[in-house]
């Protein structure tokens, strides 16, 4: 955290950020998109949208302190930053879809593919729009942080105590009707994640390492405990257990970020600098969401060829992100339209 280039940015968030991000599109969806893994196992790695969520909450602390930013132009700045990259990719899925699929009805396709909560449901193709759940969940939370960050950083409670209330909060939720309150859950899961961020970014000399141990040891064993007291009631698959998030997927989640705060307690800025320029990183740092949103096209296009080809799945895999990266690249640009900031101030809300 403490590393920092010239132009303010934190390296230690842009080398997570990115890498999470080469995680995801690299490992997480190969192995479940291309079935590089069974999923059962496979799910055993799925820590890192917690983590993404933490480093937003985190870059939020940075970036708003004390810029007194208006409310509406924050939001309507982060509106543009999200949905602007989301509507370019969702408006050729769209046209991909009405050439291929759905020519009687181009209105309605188009109309699913714009809406960012339906995400082109019912409208796709396999892969194409899998990975657009994302996108409603990070609006809204974002659009909260300016109420949820100050709320988190006064929280004074051990981590193990707070993640039982976090736990609390998702079984509270997961109870509740979840064809109706999918989308709900998982607003409210990851915003407890960037919470933790924005106060991970907000005091982080207060964190002991004896506290991620400590978390990490309450996780680990009360998932163990449920389990063993509990057979037959809960899943290891996170895969089930993440959609929509319930209390297990945040107990499994505690565990893993306690463990990944615990081993990059003491990385040096030497080695994050080395990170930040590593030429296999880089494009990942530098226009990582736009790669992130169009993988379902380079995943989906690289899958027609290998099917058209008779490919085995570990070589359609390096093609699907090689089509990721290059089609995410050429698309950044629309990442970093920004509108003209608010000139009058005004009090950030506390």
């Amino acid at each position: 955290m403490a590393s920092e280039r010239a132009n303010g940015r934190v390296v230690g968030l842009d080398v997570a950020r990115g890498a999470l991000m080469a995680y995801i599109i690299i490992a997480i969806h190969g192995m479940f998109w291309l079935h590089l893994a069974p999923w059962d196992r496979a799910s055993l790695f799925l820590f890192e949208m917690p983590l993404i969520f933490m480093i937003s909450g985190a870059a939020y602390f940075l970036a708003e302190r004390g810029a007194k930013t208006p409310y509406l132009d924050f939001l309507a700045r982060r509106a543009v930053r999200i949905l602007v990259p989301y509507f370019a990719y969702a408006l050729v899925a769209a046209s991909l879809m009405i050439a291929l699929r759905y020519r009687d009805a181009p209105l309605e396709t188009l109309i699913a593919w714009l809406n960012p909560v339906n995400g082109g449901a019912g409208r796709s193709a396999p892969m194409l729009n899998w990975h657009l759940w994302f996108v409603a969940p990070f609006l809204v939370v974002m659009a909260v942080m300016p109420f949820l960050g100050p709320l988190a950083a006064r929280a004074r409670a051990p981590l193990w105590s707070q993640a039982i209330g976090g736990a609390l909060l998702a079984l509270a939720v997961d109870m509740l009707d979840e064809t109706r309150l999918g989308i709900a859950q998982t607003i409210v899961f990851y915003a407890l994640w960037a919470g933790f961020g924005y106060a991970l970014a907000h005091n982080y000399a207060r964190y002991k390492l004896t506290d991620f141990a400590l978390l990490f040891v309450f996780a680990a064993a009360t998932l163990a405990a449920l389990f063993l007291a509990f057979p037959g009631q809960f899943t290891f698959n996170m895969q089930t257990n993440k959609f929509p998030p319930n209390a297990i997927f945040f107990l499994f989640c505690c565990a893993w970020v306690a463990f990944f705060l615990m081993i990059t307690r003491g990385v040096s800025g030497k080695l994050l600098n080395a990170a930040a320029q590593s030429p296999l990183l880089t494009p990942f740092i530098a226009n990582g969401y736009s790669i992130y949103m169009w993988q379902g096209l380079g995943y989906w296009g690289a899958a027609q060829i290998g099917k058209a080809y008779d490919w085995d799945k570990f070589a359609v895999w390096p093609l699907a992100i090689a089509f990721s990266v290059l089609l995410g690249i050429l698309a950044s640009p629309l990442e970093r339209i920004r509108l003209p900031k608010a000139k009058r101030p005004a009090v950030q809300p506390a």
